[in-house]
């Protein structure tokens, strides 16, 4: 291996990183810390749904779900027409 002098006073290409490991480990040493590794800190409490929103929301996704259905059913029966 070869002992190189670093002194980069301009950005490194990456292909040139990728040729020559001194230049590589030097280029990795001036990164920052990655911002995915700081731990998340969450603010918003949980949103709990209450037993009558939960029914309510039941009834209606049955409705909008049975409704068309229905119309389908009523409107295709002989006995109407």
């Amino acid at each position: 291996m070869s002992s190189l002098q670093l002194s980069l006073d301009e950005p490194l290409s990456p292909e040139l990183a990728l040729v020559c490991p001194e230049l590589a480990e030097h280029a990795r040493a001036l990164l920052p810390e990655p911002g995915w590794l700081v731990p998340v800190v969450r603010t918003e409490t949980a949103v709990r749904i209450r037993p009558l929103q939960a029914v309510v929301l039941a009834l209606g996704s049955v409705l909008v779900t049975v409704t068309p259905l229905a119309l389908l059913v009523l409107l295709g029966s002989p006995g109407l027409r």
